[in-house]
């Protein structure tokens, strides 16, 4: 399985760790649009389901297990925080689908608000 990364998770950040164990499939991006803004504290984005809105957002490909899926699960709160939802990614040029993480109780928000990379 796959599961699509766009913030705290990705190479360099400070819960990478967590994917050590994973296949890195390259940098990806979202089929459709989506908004995204930062938290308030600014250290992790919020990505929203609220698709044709936004960006489409850069993010990062990985081939986990089931066991790496329920660590990540854990770490994103599922389902109290954030929720689960497959969706379409393009990993070089290749449309495939994959796991990513939507903030449960999106903040408001105004187009100045959002991001497409984190």
């Amino acid at each position: 399985m796959i599961v699509f990364v766009y913030g705290s998770l990705k190479r360099g950040k400070k819960l990478h760790h967590f994917l050590k164990n994973a296949k890195f499939l390259g940098e990806a991006i979202t089929c459709e649009k989506y908004p995204m803004v930062l938290s308030k504290s600014g250290w992790y984005p919020y990505l929203i389901e609220k698709p044709g809105v936004g960006y489409r957002i850069k993010g990062e490909a990985y081939k986990i297990t089931p066991k790496i899926l329920k660590i990540l699960d854990k770490i994103e709160e599922v389902p109290h925080y954030y929720y689960r939802k497959k969706i379409c990614i393009e990993i070089n040029g290749k449309k495939t689908i994959a796991w990513t993480y939507f903030v449960k109780k999106p903040p408001k928000f105004t187009k100045k608000d959002l991001i497409n990379e984190f």
